[in-house]
């Protein structure tokens, strides 16, 4: 069974839209039928509005985006956030695996004497600890 969660208001929507006009789209389903059409056109008149105000000589800045899987799970569904939350898992342990393939390549050669093992791999690592399902 597919159970709707609320979903928490947008951060660009929390900008563009005042407490009363929040309101009033709260209170929207609860206004006569025959005014529901005229009001939700007049609500979304006024967030056009607050937006063109809000962006009116508004400059650009780039926020970090290291956070933005975690800025976006509170908006999707329980399965989307554990996939997101699968993919942060991968791209960490791929940030490790470099990290673990830069310290290797800078690490002194030691096959001169031929008693050594061959080279350590991080990625035939990951691999093998990936079933062949996924």
């Amino acid at each position: 069974m597919n159970q709707k969660f609320p979903k928490p208001m947008t951060p660009f929507d929390s900008l563009v839209t005042p407490h009363p006009l929040y309101l009033m789209k709260l209170l929207l389903p609860y206004v006569p039928p025959a005014f529901q059409r005229m009001l939700a056109c007049y609500i979304k008149f006024m967030e056009f509005q607050y937006t063109l105000e809000h962006f009116q000589g508004f400059s650009s800045s780039s926020d970090e985006t290291s956070h933005i899987l975690n800025d976006l799970k509170p908006y999707m569904d329980p399965g989307e956030q554990e996939m997101m939350e699968q993919m942060e898992s991968m791209m960490n342990m791929m940030e490790m695996v470099q990290g673990m393939q830069e310290m290797a390549s800078s690490m002194p050669d030691s096959d001169s004497d031929n008693t050594a093992s061959p080279g350590f791999d991080p990625m035939e690592m990951l691999k093998s600890m990936l079933s062949p399902d996924s």
